[in-house]
Parts: C-alpha cells; structure tokens; sequence
C-alpha cells in the first residue's frame, strides 16, 4: 500500500492507515555535517540569515535518513531579532536579548519583513532541491512563547517577568502580543508562497498557565493566526505544537483551528488517543532515543500501535538532543518506516 504524502495525512481526518515520520530538530547538532556547516558561520543568527547555509542544513537529514519532511533550518527568535531586538546566542547558555525601553519603537512589519527576506529566500530554494514527495515545513514560534524570551531576556523556567508584565502592565504586554500575532501571521504566509508545504506553531513555553490565561494568550492568538492564513489558504496543514500544556492540549486542539497537533512525551498516548480527534503528531522521549536505543524502539512500537487506526505523524515529543548518536536515530527511522 502507498505511503500517502503527510500533507495528506495531515488533512484527512478519517481513520486508515497513514503513517509518517520527521523528526524536531532533526537537522542539528547530533549531525557530524551540522558541526562542519556551522564553522562557515560567525554565530547562529547570522547563520539563520544565509540561504545557501540553510539550505544545506535543512536537507543533511534528508539525504542521510528516509523521513518524509524537512523542516527549515531556522530558529523561533528570528522574529524578535527582525522586530529589533537584539539577540544572540552565546555558547553553553543559548539566547540572549537585550531589551528594547520603548515598546513602540519596534520595526514595522515591513521592516521586519524586509530583514526576514533571506529566510524566504531559502525556503524557495530549498522546496527547488527537495524531492517533489517529501513535505517541506516552515515554523514560526508561537507569539506567547516569543513574547516570553523577549521580555525574560532569553530562557526561563518560570517566566517570573512575563507573567508579572501580563498582569501588571497589560498595555504594553497587550501591544507586544499583537505585534507579534500581526509578524507571525505574515512571516508564515511569506514562508507559504514560497513554498512551504506546511506550518508549524511552536508554542514551547505553553505549560505553567492557568485556563483563563491559557486561553486568552496561547488559544485566541492561535486561532487569530490560523484563521488568517485560512482566510487566503482555506486547507492549508497546520500544525500546532502547545508543549506541556497537559490537559489543555483537548481545547487546544479543538478551539484553535489547527489540522493537526504535536503531542509533548509527558502525555500517556492513552489519553491522546481517547480525548483528541485530529491527526496527532509525536511523542517519543528524546532523552530515551539519545540513551537507549532498544526502549526507543519499544516505546515507538507502543506509539505505532496506539495509533494504527487513524492519521498519524510519528515525532518526537520535543527536539532530538545532541547526545543522540545518528544509528540510534537509523534504526527508529528504518522501525517506523517498517511498521
């Protein structure tokens, strides 16, 4: 039986028998040719700006494993750097940015736009050089989670400032958000008409949030991204990825209006199974894919058969960590394939 495309799998919410497999992160530092890339660059941002570098990295795991997608080699944060915040990402302790005083004076759209031209560039030769039945994805972050390292000023466990400026100074917190909603919207329609395949919202810093602000910050500016592509894209594959949203991943998935949703490796696939009807997209542990291989492939057995009754996208349930050796992640790809 043929393998339907994940474009497909991703718009057909029927039961049968279609499977597919990428990885997140899949083009990273595990790879031996990442590291040889990456000595052509000064620092990561400038790298994420090269078309030609990008391009090379997007398609290293395609030309290494059978999987059925690239996704652009990019990082979420591109957006605020094109916004004007500055950011960097120093070695051993990952992004930096430095803080703008005066909300107001981000870049426009245009702007923006402008600087993230390079980007679409490289989606446009990348979707050139990829084979016509492979998917291309484009990502952008979700605008909490961008929101969030803007105002943390990188990483954060706790988000102790954001939530502080949520709460304490809505209208500058309000502004920022719908700046972002207003780029993240643009910057993918931009990555759709050159070529993209499918999206992917990477709302990583979704946990930690009660229901109400849950829905007013992750939900709604889902919902007000996705309707807006749909609006010129009407079946356009979305997929949505709220990480650690425990049991709001149901309302996620049924009030946004996404096609499609990744599923972190904290939930019991059980439970996805029985509470979430679109095409599900995950969940394998990275940690137990980078150190043992053998319960790796236990477990993604266990995933197969869960789910071998309705569209399925075989994923992670985050990105592949860089410990991971690349046979580990051979024979996962050559089990999923051979399932």
């Amino acid at each position: 039986m043929k393998k339907d495309s994940l474009v497909e799998v991703i718009k057909d919410r029927t039961k049968g028998r279609k499977k597919n497999i990428w990885l997140m992160r899949q083009a990273g530092r595990y790879l031996p040719e990442y590291h040889k890339v990456m000595q052509k660059s000064d620092n990561f941002i400038s790298l994420c700006y090269t078309p030609n570098l990008v391009e090379e990295l997007t398609l290293q795991p395609i030309k290494r494993f059978d999987l059925d997608a690239a996704i652009i080699f990019s990082d979420i944060l591109v957006v605020a750097d094109a916004l004007g915040f500055d950011v960097e990402f120093i070695k051993g302790f990952g992004p930096k940015i430095h803080p703008i005083n005066n909300y107001l004076a981000l870049k426009s759209e245009e702007e923006a736009l402008e600087r993230l031209l390079p980007i679409f560039e490289a989606v446009k030769s990348v979707r050139k050089n990829l084979q016509k039945e492979k998917a291309l994805i484009g990502f952008a972050g979700g605008p909490w989670t961008v929101a969030s390292y803007i105002i943390e000023g990188g990483s954060s466990k706790q988000l102790l400032q954001t939530k502080k400026m949520c709460y304490t100074d809505k209208y500058n917190f309000e502004f920022i958000m719908e700046r972002l909603v207003d780029i993240t919207t643009a910057y993918l329609m931009k990555k759709i008409e050159s070529g993209a395949d499918i999206i992917q919202l990477f709302e990583s810093n979704a946990g930690l949030l009660t229901g109400d602000v849950f829905d007013k910050w992750i939900i709604e500016p889902t919902r007000e991204i996705v309707s807006s592509i749909r609006s010129k894209y009407p079946k356009f594959p979305i997929i949505g990825f709220p990480r650690n949203a425990g049991l709001f991943y149901k309302k996620y998935a049924m009030q946004t209006g996404i096609s499609a949703i990744s599923v972190d490796y904290s939930m019991p696939i059980n439970w996805i199974k029985d509470n979430i009807e679109l095409p599900i997209q995950g969940n394998l542990d990275p940690y137990l894919l980078a150190y043992d291989k053998t319960g790796a492939i236990e477990q993604a057995r266990k995933i197969m058969d869960c789910f071998a009754d309705k569209p399925f996208i075989f994923n992670l349930g985050h990105g592949i960590i860089p410990d991971t050796p690349v046979e580990h992640v051979e024979e996962l790809v050559k089990f999923v394939n051979n399932y």
